[in-house]
């Protein structure tokens, strides 16, 4: 008995090893705060950046497997990992995306929803899950094949509830349409906008960037001015707030059509 280590009085080498092993994991999970209060500083500054740039954001949310990555990859050409597995995207990605009318959106991706997320693990997807709070637009990615949807759609909303998200217009994807046995109406009460996609196939996608660009325009008004010469810094203030849609140099100076925020 003495030889196994395991008499009256001494620990066991199993005993020890457990003790080594929460050790290593208390070891792990504060190293993981640190590096995860460094990502929220980080992407506290880039949000700042973003603010400062003028530059509308979209979140792309919905429940874990829903094919929020595949959509930013076929939209952006982002690179993101696409995977089936809980959880696979644990770090947002941001991509601008060109919409045309020389009108760009940031796109960013964020961790998949689930129903009853641990406790545990709110925390450490707590700055992911911000990016929603701080996005212009809600993009709520549905997989359009899995019976669960309408279940899925629910945590997906609750959960925004819980975040505080509200008042900002929100574009339901129903994607996988190239797995949708049975294809029917998709409705969402819930959305101000609702497109059919599929990443895989790219139905869908073109309807969305329209969407998007209504999305931004309803917050600014076209106007066709005249500037003269000494006012052509107005027109890189057009571009970086609003749409500049032609620009022709005249005699007198430029003459734009643009869309503008109401009151520049």
């Amino acid at each position: 008995m003495s030889r196994l280590g395991g008499g009256i009085g001494t620990r066991g080498p199993g005993e020890k090893k457990l003790e080594m092993d929460r050790r290593l994991i208390r070891e792990r999970i504060s190293r993981l705060k640190k590096e995860l209060k460094e990502v929220e500083q980080h992407r506290e500054l880039i949000r700042t950046q973003r603010k400062e740039s003028h530059r509308k954001v979209a979140a792309l949310v919905g429940y874990t497997s829903a094919g929020k990555s595949s959509i930013e990859n076929a939209l952006t050409g982002a690179g993101i990992l696409e995977d089936a597995m809980l959880f696979s995207t644990l770090d947002t990605t941001t991509r601008a995306l060109e919409l045309g009318g020389k009108q760009t959106v940031l796109l960013t991706d964020t961790v998949g929803f689930i129903r009853k997320l641990p406790h545990h693990l709110v925390e450490a997807f707590k700055s992911t899950l911000e990016e929603a709070i701080y996005a212009d637009i809600i993009i709520h990615v549905v997989d359009a094949s899995n019976p669960q949807m309408d279940t899925q759609m629910y945590v997906v909303y609750e959960t925004l509830r819980q975040l505080g998200v509200k008042e900002k217009p929100i574009v339901t994807l129903f994607n996988k349409q190239d797995q949708v046995e049975t294809p029917g109406a998709f409705r969402d009460f819930q959305a101000d906008y609702t497109v059919c996609t599929s990443a895989r196939t790219g139905e869908g996608l073109e309807e969305l960037k329209q969407v998007l660009l209504e999305i931004l325009r309803k917050d600014l008004v076209y106007v066709e001015r005249l500037y003269p010469f000494p006012e052509a810094g107005k027109i890189q203030r057009i571009r970086e707030i609003g749409e500049l849609l032609e620009e022709e140099y005249v005699p007198e100076g430029i003459q734009i059509k643009a869309y503008v925020p109401y009151g520049f």
